[in-house]
């Protein structure tokens, strides 16, 4: 430890007398506005020494000391240009801005750019979800954030708890490492209810990660990344935001946001959310209520600082109460659990959250330090029917890092090591539960960038975990540049992950079914590897993207959650056999004319485990899934019009052999297509928007198996494959003050 803290204060005190330029690159819009550009690259003419911006699209340049140096700034989809730095090395002082590359034969074409990007200047497959394209949606929060992306797959879990799940490359969402600006959010016993923790107004970006990520977030995320960016601080914007949202189902919500610089450095923000509906809605008839009666309230305080010499720092305090009530309408929670003569559930949980972020950017390009800790107390007391589960987490997370160039800033190597702490004490019905991970671990990176044609990220980290060994995690991604307009991506990688079983199959504890849960599970372990092909055409003198990928999971360990073998048990077990996920996608991103984008994405996903010797498909697992997303932006008169229209195929029903009901458990689900649109009206502070989900109000019939007698042998409520909603409206208002 002590080498640890010398080598972290080494890394503080470092300082280069020469001057720092210091300033952000945006990409011009049509509409005379501008927007960051991530990872653009700027090079002093004079050394060929260079840096790239962050997430904001900020940098932090070392000057080589001549007299009015210049530096040539490019960007992928971006004319390249040159600009000379005047010696005015103020903090976030200059903005570059580069234009489209829009020129053909001497013929100037506009354009705008799109709500989703492709991050094609880097070695890592990574697709981003601006603000724009979550405004298109109402977007309550993450899970539902989704709505017009065929990456990432967002459903119901079950017909009576209203959580929600996503899955990524086929898989199930927690095999993707969740996380908030890179901090863990959405993983241990907050896996059934935790994407419903980050509201989507709270959200600036999303970034999407296919495959195995960077080693310097650790060794979990077997299937890849979503990470959600929030409302900074210190970002320029609104001072003040609300957004109020209604439907007419009942739920309503309220975002306000409100941001103040305390003095010339510090900054703080407030952020505050609540979602109500206690409307009992009842459509399809069988006695349950459709959706939960829900009341939840979030609220997150944000504090940055900027000091002098390139040191930050950041501290975030969330906090998370929700408070969700189904079942059967006669449902009375007040009732004693051993006395209920209705089916009802009721989840209460009330989590905090704090992290800090402290780092150094030296005078040196390429050259910083952090330490970052995170925390989670996480409680939750349920009832499903007759049955209680109670869990509570304590979660705590130290990583200590650095980075710097060698030779130049082609070679930039990263370094760090890690501490993990996770205690869990769950209990259902009449089995307990209790662990407490204690994992250091070390990691290393090697990243090589040559002529931005050619990217190489190579990783490796070893974890030490006190329940079950050592974890070696090797990642390796390539990326090169075969023309100005094809990239081709390659990559490889291992990732482990320890199981919460109920917390992670929680639509299935709404069942009279039991879990038969093998003692001495092991780690799950896999590889992934992935091929992604990127082309940039222009069409009707516009550009368009198209993007092919594959990829490909190996378990070598996995937790198997069986609902094949036995009509009266949810088996879970250690793999015996092969399991594994292939994975390919075809997205095509375009702009017909003038101020309409267009989406085009189908995804073939086959998926297949080992259940009890039988190799078959996983269930609810649809095979084949088809979008088209059309939005019209006439920015000129603050109208944005948005319609996508989704298709997904048959899909594996967990058909039991010896289930009474054939009727009612087929096997394999209908294929159906959903529909859901939104218009937009904008004014300088005011926003107005209204629209519609599952407009063909398309809904699956018997959700729930044994509905007229939950407490038989036959209940099943998380056979769930199509919405059990029908149309919903909805409306709201956006209100901005700069």
């Amino acid at each position: 430890m002590k080498k640890y803290i010398i080598s972290f204060l080494l890394l503080l005190s470092f300082h280069v007398r020469a001057q720092v330029w210091e300033g952000s690159v945006s990409g011009a819009l049509p509409d005379g506005t501008s927007e960051p550009l991530i990872g653009a690259t700027l090079v002093w003419l004079s050394s060929g020494v260079g840096t790239v911006t962050d997430i904001d699209g900020r940098f932090h340049l070392e000057t080589p000391g001549d007299s009015q140096p210049m530096v040539r700034v490019s960007y992928v989809g971006y004319l390249p240009d040159t600009f000379q730095f005047t010696g005015n090395p103020t903090a976030f002082a200059s903005t570059l801005v580069l234009y489209p590359r829009n020129e053909l034969k001497g013929v100037q074409v506009t354009g705008e750019r799109n709500a989703v990007s492709i991050v094609t200047n880097g070695p890592i497959n990574m697709e981003v979800l601006g603000e724009k394209e979550l405004l298109k949606a109402p977007c309550c929060n993450l899970s539902e954030s989704f709505e017009t992306s065929v990456t990432v797959d967002a459903e119901f879990s079950d017909a009576v708890t209203g959580a929600r799940t996503i899955r990524m490359l086929g898989l199930d969402g927690v095999y993707a490492m969740i996380t908030s600006e890179g901090t863990p959010a959405v993983r241990g016993l907050s896996s059934g209810y935790g994407l419903t923790y980050i509201p989507g107004t709270w959200i600036s970006s999303i970034q999407i990660t296919k495959g195995t990520g960077s080693v310097v977030y650790g060794y979990e995320g077997i299937t890849g990344a979503i990470n959600a960016e929030l409302q900074k601080p210190d970002a320029e914007g609104e001072r003040l935001f609300l957004n109020l949202f209604g439907s007419n189902n009942g739920r309503w919500e309220v975002n306000l946001h409100a941001r103040t610089q305390v003095g010339e450095r510090l900054s703080t923000a407030f952020l505050a959310h609540t979602a109500q509906n206690h409307t009992p809605i009842d459509h399809n008839g069988d006695g349950f209520l459709d959706m939960p009666q829900n009341n939840t309230q979030i609220f997150l305080n944000r504090w940055a600082y900027t000091g002098k010499r390139g040191l930050q720092s950041q501290l975030s305090v969330k906090y998370v109460q929700q408070d969700l009530v189904g079942g059967q309408l006669d449902f009375n929670p007040d009732t004693d659990v051993t006395e209920q003569q209705a089916y009802g559930i009721q989840v209460q949980t009330n989590r905090w959250e704090a992290t800090w972020k402290n780092g150094l950017v030296a005078n040196r390009p390429n050259t910083s330090a952090g330490l970052i800790m995170s925390g989670i107390v996480h409680d939750q007391q349920s009832v499903y029917g007759r049955n209680v589960y109670k869990g509570q987490e304590y979660y705590f997370k130290a990583d200590l890092l650095g980075q710097t160039y060698v030779m130049n800033t082609n070679h930039t190597v990263k370094a760090g090591a890690s501490f993990l702490f996770n205690d869990f004490d769950e209990s259902f019905r009449e089995d307990i539960r209790q662990r407490q991970e204690l994992v250091p671990g070390v990691f290393g990176e090697y990243h090589l960038n040559l002529n931005e044609n050619f990217n190489l990220l190579a990783g490796f980290r070893s974890d030490f975990h006190n329940l079950y060994g050592t974890f070696l995690t090797p990642r390796l991604h390539m990326k090169y540049n075969v023309t100005p307009d094809a990239t081709v991506r390659v990559s490889a990688g291992k990732a482990y992950r320890v199981a919460n079983v109920w917390a992670e199959n929680g639509s299935m504890l709404v069942s009279s079914r039991d879990f038969e849960i093998a003692p001495d599970l092991l780690p799950e372990e896999a590889w992934s590897y992935g091929a992604t092909f990127i082309q940039r055409l222009p069409v009707f003198l516009r550009s368009s993207t198209i993007t092919v990928d594959f990829y490909r999971t190996e378990f070598v360990e996995q937790v198997v959650v069986d609902r094949y073998s036995d009509p009266a048990a949810i088996q879970v077990y250690n793999l015996q056999g092969r399991s594994w996920s292939n994975a390919s996608q075809l997205e095509w991103m375009l702009q017909p004319f003038l101020h309409l984008e267009m989406r085009i994405a189908y995804r073939y996903a086959d998926v297949r485990s080992t259940f009890n010797g039988v190799e078959r498909p996983v269930p609810m697992v649809s095979p084949h899934r088809g979008m088209l997303h059309l939005s019209y932006n006439w920015e000129r008169k603050g109208w944005v019009f948005d319609l996508t229209t989704q298709y997904f195929g048959s899909a594996q029903l967990p058909n039991i052999e010896g289930y009474p009901d054939a009727e009612f458990f087929p096997e394999r689900a209908p294929e159906y297509i959903m529909m859901m649109g939104q218009v937009t009206k904008r004014w300088d502070v005011l926003e107005l928007y209204v629209g519609s989900e599952n407009m063909t109000s398309y809904t699956q019939q018997n959700a729930i198996l044994g509905a007229s007698d939950p407490f038989g042998p036959l209940f099943d409520a998380s056979v769930i494959y199509a919405p059990i909603m029908n149309r919903r409206f909805y409306g709201g208002i956006r209100l901005r003050i700069k």
